[in-house]
């Protein structure tokens, strides 16, 4: 069973969300494509909020839907994200990682206080429904690859140190200009990181910015994340854009591909 832990800020949002839980046909699937039942719970979490709330639990995976009325709680969430969510983010076990917080904001607020949000906010919504709500909830999962780890019991993992990439119980040790590169990928999963970056990344590290350079670096790296996976996750390029790390397509259950994260630049790709 796959447990999602939901932590809520916000009484009317609280309300909607247990309301829909109990409806019939809820817009919260109790199935997963890969046939595991999926357990929805829930708790009201109260003002303030604190970096304690994006902490992993035993009850499942956590995720925290969190109400604002207006802007001023944006500024309280720069204090948390200087203070406290860099050093969460920077573990390297997946169970210490702070949780996905989505925020739902009124929708008149001027777009301009909207276009930088501090790190701790995975994603933002006005007037949601709860069917977007569901959708928002797994795309963030899926794009910190939480829900992938938790139903085929692996996730995606880069020691820098060690220049070691884990997935499960299965390591690979990548070369020094691929580290980078992988770090890079991994803080930006399921999006198209453009090719400009990509160079820029390749000059800044002394390396040369020849397209073949960049190529074979890419295919190295690529046929190393599929070994290590055994094929679940995949490194494409992304024709006249750039590259994306994400999950494999595949006809088994096992390579099942989870769509890109809808708020981020990325191609179009033809099956």
């Amino acid at each position: 069973m796959v447990r999602i832990f939901l932590r809520v800020m916000g009484q009317t949002l609280f309300e909607r969300i247990t309301k829909e839980l109990a409806a019939l046909n809820s817009a919260f699937p109790r199935t997963h494509l890969y046939g595991k039942p999926i357990s929805w719970q829930l708790e009201k979490i109260e003002p303030p909020f604190i970096a304690d709330h994006l902490r992993h639990t035993s009850q499942g995976m956590p995720v925290v839907l969190m109400e604002a009325d207006d802007t001023r709680i944006i500024d309280h969430l720069w204090v948390i994200s200087n203070r406290e969510f860099l050093g969460m983010t920077a573990s390297q076990n997946h169970l210490n990682a702070p949780a996905p917080l989505i925020m739902f904001l009124p929708e008149d607020l001027p777009t301009t206080e909207l276009l930088e949000m501090p790190p701790v906010v995975s994603d933002w919504v006005t007037r949601a429904s709860m069917h977007e709500t569901v959708r928002r909830i797994f795309s963030s999962l899926n794009r910190f690859h939480r829900f992938h780890a938790e139903v085929t019991g692996g996730k995606l993992a880069l020691s820098a140190e060690s220049r070691m990439l884990c997935f499960s119980t299965e390591s690979i040790q990548l070369t020094p200009s691929e580290v980078a590169v992988a770090e890079l990928f991994l803080h930006h999963f399921g999006s198209v990181i453009p090719l400009e970056e990509i160079l820029l990344l390749f000059k800044l590290s002394g390396r040369s910015t020849e397209g073949s350079n960049v190529r074979v670096t890419m295919f190295q790296l690529r046929f190393k994340i599929e070994a290590v996976t055994r094929c679940q996750f995949t490194l494409t390029s992304a024709y006249g854009e750039g590259y994306v790390l994400r999950h494999a397509r595949g006809p088994s259950p096992g390579l099942a591909y989870f769509p890109l994260e809808a708020r981020q630049d990325v191609a179009v790709y033809n099956s």
